[in-house]
């Protein structure tokens, strides 16, 4: 015990140990009989084990289903990762020597091609959305026609799990095993359960090869669960209700009249009355019908207003959990105007640009860590440092020509540089620039073939005479 501690418990003798039952002052803590059944799902559990190996193949299998049945959520899962990836990213190397930078940006965009980059990546972030999260082993395929062997291989989530034939660590999450301070070591790579070769054994990858794509909502959190989760309810709910209004339709399209009478013959009384069996009549034909007994002619029922505003809202709050703006969620921009869609798209740019550098940061650093080990020798790469940055596709103005008058002012100004302007547009300034310079030189070639004069040299035209006014 040290000095304090014997002066403390000498100036304040100990007190008897007692029991405090704390009772919440905010008005959410409060347990009632109305919010019991509400949050009775509610847990303090920590990340991994609210989402569980079960409980996340429960999910992704769910959020499955309904993006393959569903065709509003399919084209959701699918535009977002359109925007995000669009024609894939492309490498510019920012080193000093101009033909090194030509040539790692042309063997990288040929690479590119070659394993089909911009569609796995696609496919990688559709699986992000709908399974929670994307992984790719990084091996070689030497039946590449490319001087890079690198490649990727996609699996999905439900390969990476844990080997039950094997001893679990406690190191070891669902897995994926972590050293001491809490990085990937090594990813075990297991047949898919929902094959057909279940009974095979995995393989350990190391870590350094495998990109593991996934958002972590919570500290600690090392798997992704599907971005949908919190939409699914609402999901169903949507499904439900339109096939059952597609069905209410149907049905009563394939009505044409009902028969009615008020007559029934007391002799055989109610029980024995019997409706009329079902016929149709050919085109331009009468019905003759018996006494007391009409032809009342059906009308078809359309969604009122407030079924369509129902279906709308539904698909709204399913657009939130993607991030996807009203118009890009519904593919509908009746409503927009400029200033509207302006706003709208400052929010989703934002989001597409957090994305694009999450798989900057998780994937192409990763690519480009190994692809350059293939480009240069060992020795060498080790020793070299390529400065790069990544283009990625611009998206077109809701008012091309007010934008352009606004990036003429911001260049006119000097708030704004070519780089910047050119990398809204997903361009790179330097080729830009080159292309511009070699079409001014070809135009100034083709006059001086033609006798032309130069076209800076031309003097200015006269401007034409003011309109006389009218009297």
């Amino acid at each position: 015990m040290s000095i304090v501690s014997k002066i403390t418990r000498a100036i304040f003798p100990a007190r008897e140990k007692r029991t405090i039952t704390v009772v919440a002052k905010y008005d959410a803590a409060q347990t009632t009989a109305e919010n019991a059944a509400h949050w009775s799902q509610a847990t303090a559990w920590d990340a991994d084990t609210e989402a569980s190996p079960n409980v996340r193949a429960t999910l992704r299998s769910r959020s499955r289903y309904e993006t393959a049945n569903n065709p509003w959520i399919a084209g959701m899962v699918r535009t977002q990762a359109y925007d995000i990836i669009g024609t894939g990213p492309r490498l510019q190397v920012l080193s000093d020597k101009s033909k090194l930078n030509n040539a790692i940006e042309a063997d990288f965009a040929a690479w590119a091609r070659a394993i089909h980059l911009a569609q796995k990546l696609h496919t990688m972030r559709m699986a992000q959305a709908r399974d929670g999260e994307a992984f790719a082993v990084l091996i070689t395929n030497n039946k590449l026609t490319t001087k890079i062997k690198l490649d990727l291989q996609l699996i999905e989530a439900d390969c990476v799990r844990a080997d039950y034939n094997g001893e679990p660590t406690a190191t070891e999450v669902d897995g994926i095993s972590y050293d001491a301070d809490g990085n990937p070591k090594r990813y075990n790579v297991m047949p898919h359960p929902g094959g057909l070769d279940t009974g095979a054994r995995g393989i350990s990858v190391p870590a350094d090869r495998v990109i593991h794509l996934y958002n972590a909502d919570r500290p600690g959190q090392h798997r992704g669960v599907p971005e949908l989760t919190s939409a699914l309810p609402y999901i169903a709910i949507l499904r439900r209700y339109t096939l059952a209004m597609v069905k209410k339709m149907e049905t009563s399209a394939n009505i044409s009249g009902v028969i009615q009478t008020e007559e029934i013959d007391q002799e055989d009384g109610l029980a024995e009355a019997k409706p009329f069996e079902n016929f149709s009549l050919p085109r331009d034909a009468f019905a003759a019908l018996p006494r007391g007994y009409r032809l009342q002619s059906h009308q078809l029922n359309n969604p009122t207003e407030s079924q369509t505003e129902f279906a709308l809202q539904v698909k709204l709050e399913v657009a939130r959990a993607l991030s996807l703006p009203r118009n890009v969620a519904l593919g509908d921009s009746s409503g927009y105007n400029y200033a509207s869609g302006r706003l709208d798209y400052q929010a989703y740019d934002k989001h597409l640009a957090i994305e694009r550098l999450r798989i900057e940061t998780i994937a192409l650093s990763s690519i480009m860590d190994h692809w350059l080990r293939e480009f240069w020798p060992q020795s060498i790469y080790r020793k070299t440092d390529v400065p790069m940055t990544w283009f990625w596709d611009g998206r077109a103005h809701v008012d091309p020509v007010k934008e352009a008058n606004a990036e003429a002012q911001r260049l006119a100004t000097g708030t704004t540089t070519l780089a910047i302007e050119c990398a809204r547009q997903g361009l790179d300034w330097e080729v830009v620039q080159d292309q511009r310079l070699a079409e001014e030189l070809r135009e100034m070639q083709r006059r001086k073939e033609l006798g032309l004069p130069d076209a800076k040299n031309q003097p200015a035209k006269p401007e034409s005479p003011p309109e006389p006014e009218d009297e």
